[in-house]
């Protein structure tokens, strides 16, 4: 007469149930240090660009800067107070710029500097002389490393400005 089933040996039943939770438990493990792998992996890959790209820093001297604020701040006012604007047309070799009175006059007989600052990298910047090119145009030739956008600062006597332009 055959066994059933149940009339089998209690080791043999033991052992085939042993052996599938075993091979479950071990990728549960594999599975959770891969993945802390892949986590250090990519806050690893964070870190290096973050100390290899933009320090975050716009000058070398912030601190003493900063403690001429209030100077910073005088001098704004009386730029402010001139009432000039700039117009800025870039071209792929040339910057120029035009500068008008509150009057609406073009202003004439300055020697205006420019200082040409990438916003994501002080490697690029360029300062640059500009020369008079006409009743209150200004210009200079450049040759811009990068495409994108940039920070122009301008200055005359007392008079400052601070303009984004994008260089295609």
């Amino acid at each position: 007469m055959a066994r059933s089933s149940a009339a089998r040996s209690p080791a043999v039943i033991d052992t085939a149930r042993n052996t599938q939770p075993q091979r479950k438990a071990l990728w549960i493990p594999a599975l959770f240090f891969g993945l802390m792998f892949l986590v250090v992996a990519v806050n690893g890959t964070m870190i290096f660009f973050a100390q290899s790209t933009f320090s975050g820093l716009d000058t070398d001297k912030a601190y003493l800067e900063g403690l001429a604020y209030n100077q910073t701040l005088k001098e704004a006012a009386a730029s402010a107070a001139l009432g000039w604007t700039a117009k800025t047309t870039v071209t792929p070799n040339h910057l120029a710029v035009t500068i008008t009175a509150k009057n609406g006059q073009p202003v004439q007989g300055l020697q205006p500097a420019a200082h040409l600052v990438r916003p994501v990298s002080t490697a690029l910047d360029q300062r640059l002389t500009l020369r008079a090119e006409g009743a209150g145009i200004y210009g200079a030739d450049i040759v811009l490393p990068a495409h994108g956008n940039w920070e122009l600062r301008l200055s005359a006597g007392d008079w400052q400005t601070v303009q984004r332009i994008f260089v295609k």
